[in-house]
């Protein structure tokens, strides 16, 4: 696709189609030739056309072109004397002094023409050169065809193909580069309906970019506000419940802390009435001495002498002063 030449209504699929256009405009205002167009999409087949159009305005203003819908044969012969008015005979089987002033002939639904009427309009054309006529035949549909032997080596012929999945995805990247991606999306979601359409020639990547927004389409910027105002929305409902689990969290971990400081001091409390009730379980002992052990008398050997310290002690006791007073006796 030449990407240098496209605009918003003037973009093609492959850039052989950019040369067949071109060629066949300077081949009907220049050398004057017909053409045959035939292509199975409708939508594509007006969008070549409209390009063929401009291009031949462009290269050769003084041309006019007319729209043609034939009806019979009788339609076509008014409309062919109509264009050889006010020339003889001799002038219109004659080539014109100024050929560039011709007569392109649009042709539509040539594919429903019979083939007799298609022979008679090619020649008129060639009978009567000095009409100055070229016919752009179009035919829409898969198996269009119509006998054009009649006309010679006078006629071109192009069967127009619909893009293939990367031609239509190298055309709509350069789109979107170039700034005309909604011309370029509607026309392939026109000649592609799923009816026409091999599954296995889609490629998954297409449909995506069909279905690509584009700020100049109301109806895609209001499907792109509503995606925005979801995500916009799960966004805040995330940040709701991420600042409320947070919240809560501090709550928990300032309840937890009191709680703990109440339950130490619960047992603070409880260790230090204990320690009044009974201070022996913790080794302390309070008003109450230890006695010291009494120890135990310890018995010594007696002497050998014994008996005599038993005698000398009875008679110590004796003479003891204690002892009763004998009674006087006579000195």
């Amino acid at each position: 696709m030449n990407a240098h030449l496209a605009t918003p209504t003037d973009f093609v699929f492959r850039a052989a189609d950019r040369m067949r256009i071109d060629g066949c405009t300077h081949a009907i205002a220049r050398e004057g030739m017909s053409l045959s167009l035939q292509c199975e999409h409708e939508a594509l087949l007006d969008h070549y056309l409209g390009i063929l159009l401009s291009n031949l305005r462009q290269e050769s203003p003084e041309n006019t072109i007319e729209s043609y819908f034939p009806s019979n044969t009788d339609s076509l012969l008014n409309r062919f004397n109509e264009a050889l008015a006010g020339q003889s005979v001799d002038q219109a089987t004659r080539a014109p002094a100024n050929a560039s002033r011709a007569k392109i002939w649009i042709v539509h639904d040539a594919q429903n023409l019979p083939e007799a009427e298609i022979q008679l309009l090619a020649r008129l054309i060639q009978n009567f050169p000095g009409a100055n006529i070229r016919a752009i035949l179009l035919m829409i549909g898969a198996n269009a065809s119509n006998n054009l032997s009649t006309f010679g080596r006078k006629i071109l012929r192009w069967d127009i193909e619909a893009p293939n999945a990367e031609q239509a995805q190298a055309a709509l990247e350069t789109a979107r580069t170039e700034g005309y991606l909604l011309p370029v999306t509607q026309l392939l979601k026109r000649i592609q309906h799923p009816s026409q359409k091999n599954e296995a020639d889609i490629n998954p990547q297409d449909v995506a970019n069909f279905a690509d927004p584009n700020p100049q389409d109301p109806n895609s910027s209001l499907r792109t506000q509503q995606v925005k105002q979801q995500v916009q929305a799960f966004h805040d409902k995330g940040q709701q419940a991420i600042t409320q689990s947070t919240h809560r969290l501090g709550k928990w971990r300032k309840n937890n802390t009191l709680v703990g400081m109440a339950i130490g001091a619960a047992l603070g409390l409880s260790t230090l009435s204990m320690l009044w009730i009974q201070p022996e379980a913790f080794g302390i002992y309070v008003g109450t001495k230890i006695k010291a052990h009494t120890p135990l008398p310890m018995e010594w050997p007696e002497p050998l002498n014994a008996p005599a310290k038993a005698n000398t002690e009875t008679a110590a006791q004796s003479i003891s002063p204690a002892s009763p007073t004998a009674p006087d006796q006579p000195r």
